[in-house]
């Protein structure tokens, strides 16, 4: 038996995706193409609606290809749109009911299940063999910002159980991973009876095997300076911060409803540079925000060139199902949208092309991921999440392998190095 699962979306989405992996490999099932699969499965992103009306074309397209398989839709879509995904469905699956997928070797599993809440379970799933391992530590969002679909989509937040998370870590590093990713909508939430996010970044820095952890993401409001230096105390956690702004305007982040001012999102950057000034931050920006004048996207434009992120994720603002900004007043037009995207990118690209160019020539640790695009290379990253393309043609490097290149040529979004052999 073999299937096809296509993934949108976010890290929460491909974990997810590779949960259904695992459990259909460890029942025997094979990865094929689109044609030759007997089980094809989307995983659907709603988080824009560009995204979310893609996935409908998508499952479109595929059934075409393929009209004898099993399908199944799951994702965040499926969450809060089972009865229309169910027309063109076999099975859908919420993101709360991914543990449902235990029972699909019934041959009764079919029709929707979708669950308003999510529960904590002791089922730890399993991981498909790679370097990095993700792994959730928190579902859920309690934070309703009015531009976001994620609580309704995730739905509310549920810290798992410390010892469920450490297992699960041992089990991915037995198979050969030696990073790990904590995942969560808002890290710096969990807590589990007692143990908050510093504390389980302790556990984990203790698990032998474990070279490296990363997390994303932090909300602004959460971080704090404590938590900027245990990722100095911990020699395992790496330098890397990812810390949504979303807009440099204060109408406009009171508007969104996060919770913070630019000058308090400023403070918890000076808390992280501090202890760790050769780490680097990313960050998320959203233009055309409803009612965001000329003045509030200037503020935006100050911002960035205040904070110099080493990258950010840009998007138009768009409208989502329940989030109420979509009922607000005085929407931007999508060619106004448009036209800011454009600004806050080039400005952006100007920020990171001068920050990059201080890692040239510089020694950096560095990860074995995957192969690299190019023929005879492979991708790495470095600890500040910087990705190092090295050509592999006269050496005989791994996926997961630990070495020190010197950066030697500077690219768009990478770079290029040499492995240092002494």
């Amino acid at each position: 038996m073999k299937y096809y699962i296509k993934t949108f979306g976010c890290q929460m989405n491909e974990r997810d995706s590779e949960k259904i992996e695992s459990i259909l490999q460890e029942n025997g099932y094979e990865k094929a193409d689109i044609k030759e699969a007997d089980i094809v499965i989307v995983n659907s992103c709603a988080v824009r609606e560009k995204s979310e009306k893609k996935i409908f074309s998508e499952i479109g397209r595929i059934r075409n290809l393929n009209k004898k398989a099993k399908f199944i839709s799951m994702g965040c879509v499926a969450q809060i749109f089972p009865q229309k995904l169910s027309k063109i469905s076999d099975v859908v699956l919420g993101t709360a009911s991914i543990y449902e997928f235990k029972n699909f070797f019934n041959k009764d599993f079919k029709g929707i299940f979708v669950s308003k809440e999510m529960t904590e379970s002791d089922y730890i799933f399993g991981h498909l063999k790679s370097p990095t391992a993700y792994i959730d530590i928190i579902y859920g969002c309690d934070n309703f910002c009015t531009y976001c679909v994620v609580p309704y989509t995730r739905l509310r937040e549920v810290s798992r159980s410390y010892n469920s998370i450490i297992q699960e870590i041992k089990n991915a590093v037995e198979i050969g991973a030696k990073e790990v990713i904590l995942l969560g909508q808002n890290v710096n939430s969990y807590n589990f009876d007692g143990v908050n996010f510093i504390g389980l970044l302790e556990m984990v820095n203790k698990i032998a095997g474990v070279k490296r952890i990363r997390f994303v993401t932090s909300h602004p409001k959460d971080f704090s300076e404590d938590l900027a230096k245990t990722i100095l105390d911990l020699d395992k956690v790496c330098e890397h911060l990812h810390l949504p702004l979303q807009s440099g305007s204060d109408r406009i982040l009171k508007l969104m409803r996060r919770k913070y001012n630019f000058k308090e999102f400023a403070q918890k950057i000076e808390y992280f540079r501090k202890y760790n000034p050769k780490g680097s931050i990313t960050s998320d920006i959203i233009v055309g925000f409803p009612r965001e004048t000329k003045e509030d996207f200037k503020q935006t434009l100050m911002a960035l060139e205040e904070i110099q992120f080493d990258e950010i994720y840009s998007f138009k603002y768009s409208n989502r199902p329940f989030a109420k900004a979509a009922l607000m007043p005085d929407q931007i037009s999508e060619e106004e949208k448009k036209e800011r995207l454009s600004i806050v990118q080039d400005l952006q690209s100007k920020i990171s092309e001068q920050i990059n160019k201080r890692y040239l020539g510089s020694i950096q640790e560095v990860l074995i991921e995957s192969k690299a695009k190019a023929f005879n290379q492979v991708q790495a990253r470095t600890r500040t999440n910087k990705i190092v393309n090295i050509d592999n043609s006269k050496l005989n490097l791994n996926e997961g392998n630990l070495v020190f290149a010197k950066i030697t040529k500077l690219n768009k979004h990478s770079f290029n190095g040499e492995i240092c052999t002494n």
